[in-house]
């Protein structure tokens, strides 16, 4: 049998165009690179990563925002809470007689409050002492016993009233929040989670603290007496300890307010989260620190 020739074959042959039956004739696809609605398999993937990671990204990002913003920006109801009789926190006032190192100076109370939700209950130290508790006489190595008690007596027998005031120490530590004791050997506060120390005002003294304890604000008022809410904004209605304390006035009750953080100079601030500084650096980078 003869081969067909190479390019020059007839239709039918090995070298010619097929004549016979198709099974389909072949339909290019549509080029639809130019139709911004047409959605391929490659964009559609890619539309869902993105999706994806956006939504990663805010489940990530919102709790940091809420935590950062929202708190400061919501702040806490509160109401004046009456503690009881001034007589009952105002123990132990000067002058003193026959004074020595063992003599009870000033009255430190722990109480809970309840406040207008349960997220303002808190427990609290009323504090009846020294405004400036580092000038108590404090012995020197090796001194004699006498001289001191006789340092001692001479520095507390001249202690007046005017040298003491009263406080509400929240018992929140600055660190983590957790509740601090009050140590009378030291007559000062510690943390029990993580070493935090604190004197009688509740400044710090050692370990991680970020700022004092925070402080409730305290007032002492004669129940007997009216003011209008403007006399109450500006003061007008609160009794000095001072006079408080050499007052048999029964009418002297004592109120606790709102809550508010304080610096190491005892300056007021709104109430911050525990962890957080009041002032410097740090308190402008919180908590991304």
């Amino acid at each position: 049998m003869a081969e067909d020739e190479p390019n020059g074959g007839a239709p039918g042959t090995q070298d010619g165009p097929y004549t016979g039956p198709r099974a389909a004739d072949y339909v290019p696809e549509p080029d639809h690179s130019d139709d911004p609605g047409y959605v391929t398999r490659t964009r559609f993937l890619s539309n869902v990563a993105i999706a994806g990671g956006g939504v990663l990204t805010a489940a990530i990002l919102v709790p940091v925002v809420g935590f950062a913003v929202t708190t400061p920006l919501k702040p806490e109801e509160f109401r004046w809470v009456d503690i009881g009789p001034a007589s009952d926190y105002l123990k132990n006032p000067p002058p003193y007689t026959n004074p020595a190192p063992s003599t009870k100076i000033g009255e430190v109370a722990s109480l809970a409050v309840s406040g207008p939700s349960s997220d303002a209950d808190r427990r609290i130290y009323v504090v009846y002492g020294l405004k400036n508790p580092s000038a108590r006489p404090q012995p020197s190595p090796g001194e004699d016993t006498k001289v001191y008690e006789a340092k001692f007596a001479k520095w507390a027998s001249g202690l007046t009233a005017a040298d003491f005031d009263l406080l509400a120490i929240w018992n929140r530590c600055a660190h983590l929040g957790c509740p601090v004791a009050y140590s009378p050997g030291s007559a000062g506060y510690v943390c029990p989670c993580h070493g935090g120390a604190y004197d009688s005002r509740g400044l710090v003294t050692g370990g991680p603290p970020p700022r004092p304890l925070d402080r409730v604000d305290i007032k002492i008022v004669d129940s007997s007496k009216s003011f209008t809410p403007e006399q109450v904004e500006a003061g007008k209605d609160r009794v000095p300890p001072a006079v408080a304390a050499k007052s048999s006035n029964p009418n002297l009750r004592v109120l606790v307010g709102k809550p508010y953080s304080i610096d190491e100079a005892q300056q007021p601030f709104a109430l911050h989260d525990p962890g957080m500084p009041v002032s410097g650096t740090l308190s402008h980078l919180y908590p991304f620190t």
